[in-house]
């Protein structure tokens, strides 16, 4: 298992993709199809990025383990760092992932038989302090966006949630309105779920465009209280901006991130929680989720 997840960092450096599907016991598997074409997209991406692989880095915690007669089922949190050059200057990306292993013992050793991405696991860091901590509500009325202070709280709560607030299942886009609001925007409060954007706290009191994804979309897509301006390139975002992602391109909105760098060549890189992740590259073809029929939306929040 270890072997696996570590090959992953030499993969990300060099070599191709089948390389990986050494320790895995049926290389015709779904789930195996799926992965390779995982890898074979993030080479491409690297190849039109013009990006340099430095390293890979991976720390393994098992979470669960359990025998049966034949093999070991485990489920581990998966916490992978990748360095890379770009003209001339080194980035760091930052993914953890939660993922349910099968492995089965063999007269080779032991091979993986099954390995599924647990996609709503809680994978964030116990953290019960920070130097930052959100605005109440008097403290930004009026005061305009502050992108730096969005882009500093994305960081500082990457992988960790914030006390304050309730923490989702899915919790992408409570994370994101969390960071606009931390920047300075004013909740726009109504006595309808429906509308606004808001949190209050407990069970079921916040909006849905607080914490839905295809909600926020649809209340960024209107200006809202954010004066959210929907742009049509990438290149037209700055740290601070969100992007809303459609993987399935059947106009049900997934996903959402918040931009909290641009590479040398004025490319976003992106914050995200549900799976975990700092400064990646925005598009996310190397995620799990990601389709073919993808669709962006990027909003410039001018607050």
């Amino acid at each position: 298992m270890t072997t696996w997840f570590r090959g992953q960092n030499q993969l990300w450096v060099e070599g191709e993709p089948d390389r990986l599907f050494d320790w895995i016991s049926d290389r015709d598997a779904d789930w195996v199809k799926e992965e390779r074409d995982r890898w074979i997209r993030i080479r491409e991406q690297q190849r039109e990025r013009g990006i340099r692989p430095v390293k890979g880095e991976t720390r393994i915690r098992v979470c669960r383990e359990k025998k049966d007669g034949v093999g070991i089922q485990m489920r581990v949190v998966v916490h992978q760092r990748q360095l890379y050059g770009l003209s001339g200057r080194l980035y760091e990306q930052e993914e953890i992932n939660g993922y349910d292993l099968d492995l089965i013992e063999g007269e080779d050793g032991w091979a993986i038989t099954g390995c599924r991405q647990v996609e709503k696991m809680d994978t964030g860091s116990d953290q019960g302090w920070t130097y930052y901590q959100s605005p109440d509500k008097g403290e930004v009325a009026g005061s305009g966006y502050n992108r730096l202070q969005a882009v500093q709280y994305a960081e500082t709560w990457w992988n960790g949630s914030n006390p304050r607030y309730q923490k989702f299942e899915d919790n992408c886009t409570n994370y994101i309105s969390q960071c606009i609001h931390a920047g300075g925007i004013p909740m726009d409060y109504s006595s309808r779920r429906d509308r606004g954007w808001w949190y209050r706290g407990g069970w079921e009191n916040w909006s849905y465009s607080w914490a839905v994804a295809h909600a926020l979309q649809g209340y960024l897509s209107g200006g809202g209280i954010m004066k959210a301006r929907s742009v049509g390139s990438p290149q037209d975002l700055q740290p601070g901006d969100i992007i809303c992602y459609d993987f399935d391109g059947n106009g049900r909105w997934e996903h959402n991130t918040i931009v909290t760098a641009l590479d040398a060549s004025g490319m976003p890189l992106v914050n995200a929680h549900t799976v975990n992740s700092r400064r990646r590259y925005w598009d996310y073809r190397d995620s799990h989720a990601w389709t073919p029929r993808c669709k962006y939306r990027y909003y410039h929040l001018e607050g």
